[in-house]
């Protein structure tokens, strides 16, 4: 026997208040009983002051004119020090540098990241802001502040530039909607009309749309471009005198932008959902399954007033 919605959620709130409160005493006797992992072992320093080889004879230049560089100063200016290891953690060291590093350096643009990551000793390296950088290495901690200098002197005098993050050109992304334009007529969509594919639902009123948007890639100075996205949209929206009004909202974020990419997501993803909310009342069991922790797509007012306005009362009381 099939339970509606708003039954199944009722029927299971109880229990689920109750797994929460077995999860949050768990948890914090975790807490109570977990110590602070161990950093991982480093290597010995390979000398008594590594980082005064990494600056010895150097000769940085200013990316301003008329600056006096010091090659002293990236003593100070640059600084190392452990980064707590957690389950999964990637990294064991952040790196820091001052402001008066983008003297050397454009921390942007000149590739500082790669040319760390190629130092000896360095596994890995992630650029999380602009004057903060996560490493992996068993070296010692002078040692990676010696790396970290030698970097920053390498591209000092040899930038490495970095491919420019940009809008994807109007006519990739189009040409990204023909290619998928096959998997999306075969269930029913219309288009593409330039990016955008719609299947109306018959008698109820509603139109389902699945858009292309917001490419982005990183751009070469080639012209080629590579780790490139789109955003993957899907949108149920009912007529208006104003126009459309959205009435559920899913975005598929960082799809890469290629043909099999974006097939994949449609595939996995966007299809399913399009066949799970092509009808109202599908669309309110949606809402209503969600609680009574969370209410998907809509805020819960917005979907309460919704869900009454379409005839749904008892969602709509639920929903409240």
């Amino acid at each position: 026997m099939k339970v509606s919605a708003r039954l199944r959620w009722r029927l299971l709130v109880v229990p689920r208040v109750l797994l929460a409160a077995a999860v949050l005493a768990r948890a914090v006797v975790r807490v109570g009983l977990t110590r602070r992992r161990p950093q991982p072992p480093r290597l010995p320093p390979t000398g008594a002051d590594p980082v005064g080889a990494a600056i010895a004879d150097a000769r940085p230049v200013s990316r301003f004119p008329g600056e006096p560089l010091d090659a002293a100063d990236l003593r100070g200016l640059v600084s190392v020090g452990e980064w707590e290891v957690e389950d999964g953690a990637a990294h064991n060291t952040v790196v820091g540098l001052d402001d008066e590093v983008a003297s050397y350096a454009d921390l942007a643009e000149d590739g500082l990241a790669d040319a760390l990551a190629d130092q000896p000793g360095i596994d890995a390296v992630e650029h999380i802001d602009r004057e903060t950088l996560l490493v992996r290495s068993a070296l010692s901690l002078p040692d990676v502040h010696a790396a970290a200098v030698r970097a920053l002197l390498g591209v000092n005098r040899s930038p490495r530039r970095t491919p420019r993050l940009r809008p994807l050109a109007p006519a990739v992304l189009a040409a990204l909607a023909d290619g998928v334009a096959g998997v999306l007529s075969r269930h029913g969509f219309d288009g593409p009309h330039w990016t955008e594919f719609r299947r109306s639902l018959d008698g109820e009123g509603l139109t389902q749309v699945v858009r292309l948007c917001d490419g982005v890639g990183h751009h070469n100075d080639d012209g080629t471009v590579v780790r490139a996205f789109v955003r993957v949209t899907v949108e149920v929206v009912e007529p208006a005198p104003t126009g459309e009004v959205p009435v559920l909202a899913v975005s598929y974020d960082r799809t890469p932008a290629t043909v099999e990419g974006i097939t994949r997501v449609l595939v996995s993803q966007v299809l399913p959902l399009c066949a799970s909310t092509a009808s109202r009342a599908a669309v309110v069991d949606r809402w209503v399954a969600g609680l009574p922790w969370h209410v998907p797509d809509r805020p819960r007012r917005e979907a309460a007033d919704i869900a009454r306005r379409w005839g749904f009362p008892g969602h709509a009381r639920d929903l409240r």
